[in-house]
């Protein structure tokens, strides 16, 4: 099993430039998607994969809110009280719309890696991101990521790429601990 496990302090900028093919998508990305980008390709560096290598992430909870607080200013300025997703959209900039979406960190990483297997998206489950691992539907390895975009901005994500074999009997099987934790060994 490789793994690589990335972490960034709020004021630390991420070394991610070198590694981003597709620059017109990094205005959609947040200081998550960075190091994800940068981690999956550190992992990925001088392997082999195929395109339609399964690929599993598991996205924490978010704690930074920044994307909502200028909607929120929006809203008050505007004498709107509480919450309302119709008129969220229409206030929201699409960019940070992308940001808050689960999704659109795995999405951007398979983009950067040509990737098109299997996939999913979890929400910060270890366990959960290892039993996709275990029941991936094809042969060969999987590759694994998780992440955390802490309210001050810091960052943590690991990868792993590892046959599902090597998964089996792992002590965070069926517990509720974060995904992030597979990879803080």
């Amino acid at each position: 099993m490789k793994t690589v496990y990335l972490r960034y302090s709020s004021e630390e900028e991420i070394p991610a430039g070198p590694c981003i093919r597709k620059r017109k998508l990094v205005k959609y990305y947040t200081r998550e998607t960075l190091a994800a980008v940068l981690a999956a390709a550190t992992l990925l560096d001088g392997e082999s994969i195929p395109a339609q290598t399964p690929f599993y992430y598991a996205s924490a909870d978010v704690e930074n809110f920044d994307c909502f607080r200028e909607v929120f200013e929006k809203f008050s300025g505007a004498g709107i009280r509480g919450f309302d997703a119709e008129r969220y959209l229409a206030f929201a900039p699409p960019t940070s719309q992308f940001k808050i979406m689960r999704n659109m960190v795995p999405c951007f990483v398979s983009i950067e890696n040509a990737l098109t297997g299997d996939n999913n998206v979890i929400v910060d489950s270890a366990s959960a991101l290892l039993y996709a691992a275990l029941t991936a539907p094809s042969p060969g390895r999987v590759l694994l990521g998780a992440g955390f975009l802490h309210a001050d901005d810091s960052v943590e994500v690991g990868f792993a790429l590892a046959e599902p074999g090597e998964f089996a009997g792992h002590p965070l099987l069926g517990t509720d601990a974060p995904a992030i934790e597979i990879f803080k060994a």
